[in-house]
């Protein structure tokens, strides 16, 4: 079985980060997969308390950044995608991954408004 859990960082771990920790703690890999050129293993194990892949999306995939992403999460044996981005869902989907999405924006305007 796979067990390793695919994250984006911008509007996944950028925004719900201690749900997110909790989250990976119950999978033995985590990787992440982002279009976020900063980001760094140890940026990452800071968040997220735990050694953890990164994956850049190169330049050239930017234009088809969902299927980048879909074909990541296959080479990495991805059992779970999290991703606020539409495109990236349905292209995991349509290869077979697992992919949940979460509404950063719906979340952040809650929290402008309270």
């Amino acid at each position: 079985m796979n067990d390793t859990l695919g994250l984006d960082w911008d509007g996944v771990i950028s925004h719900f980060p201690q749900e997110i920790r909790l989250l990976a703690g119950k999978f033995s890999t985590i990787v992440i997969i982002t279009l976020n050129k900063s980001i760094t293993p140890q940026q990452a194990h800071e968040i997220l308390g735990r050694e953890v892949l990164v994956e850049i999306c190169p330049d050239k995939e930017r234009n088809n950044h969902g299927l980048w992403k879909a074909k990541t999460c296959l080479r990495h044996n991805v059992a779970l995608m999290i991703d606020d981005d539409s495109f990236v869902i349905v292209e995991c989907r349509s290869l077979g991954v697992p992919a949940l999405a979460v509404n950063a924006m719906f979340f952040q305007t809650m929290l402008y408004e309270f």
